[in-house]
């Protein structure tokens, strides 16, 4: 009897563990199909529910409430993100520094055309401060990355604040990304190539025209 006592629990553990996994997942789907189909603002935690058809009674216990969403959504694109951006590069674009730093924006402008949620909250121009506060974050270390990519094939001049250098041109490329997308409603092109002309200007006054190229071992 114990023993059947104990498969029972069991399986309804399991069944509940289903259930709450199904419903997780659900949520942060219906999030992102309404971060894709309404303006960022217009999005509640109520309307997310009732896509999903999960009670805000029981959503509650998965995501508190619309911040928690929002921020498993974001924070779900994160890997993805730095995996694209910091694969190798190509001869091509290892000539010179400003060519690295091209090469880089255009794939931050590429993971946020194919991945047009993350983009809505990371640079869609209406993203609440606490969420934005997590992207400047996550920007941070993607700048320490960018920073050590150029390092290793470059010589860059000694400088009391390179880290903080490195993660204003972020800001510089995040900036121009959200007027696209404020303006366009996509990332376009021209401010793409906007984007790539701004920081690598900002970066010229500390890096200068050419910095010298690292002997590899």
């Amino acid at each position: 009897m114990a023993e059947r006592l104990h498969v029972a629990r069991t399986a309804r553990a399991a069944r509940t563990q289903r259930r709450g996994d199904w419903r997780r997942e659900r949520l942060l789907e219906a999030a992102g199909e309404l971060v894709c189909a309404r303006p960022l603002p217009a999005v509640t935690y109520a309307a997310i529910c009732a896509r999903a058809g999960v009670p805000a009674s029981s959503a509650y216990h998965f995501y508190r409430d619309l911040d928690a969403l929002f921020r498993a959504l974001l924070l779900s694109g994160r890997e993805g993100f730095d995996t694209a951006l910091m694969k190798p590069l190509r001869a091509s674009q290892k000539r010179s520094w400003q060519a690295v730093v091209e090469a880089l924006v255009g794939r931050a402008a590429h993971y946020n055309r194919t991945h047009p949620i993350a983009a809505r909250l990371a640079i869609g121009g209406h993203t609440p401060p606490q969420l934005k506060r997590l992207d400047r974050d996550a920007d941070r270390v993607r700048a320490g990355l960018a920073l050590a990519a150029l390092e290793s094939l470059f010589v860059v001049p000694r400088m009391r604040y390179k880290r903080q250098v490195a993660f204003a041109a972020t800001e510089i490329v995040d900036a121009v990304f959200t007027t696209s997308m404020l303006e366009a409603g996509r990332l376009t092109s021209a401010y793409v190539t906007l984007a790539k002309r701004a920081v690598v200007g900002f970066l010229g006054q500390y890096f200068g025209a050419r910095l010298p190229r690292r002997r590899q071992l």
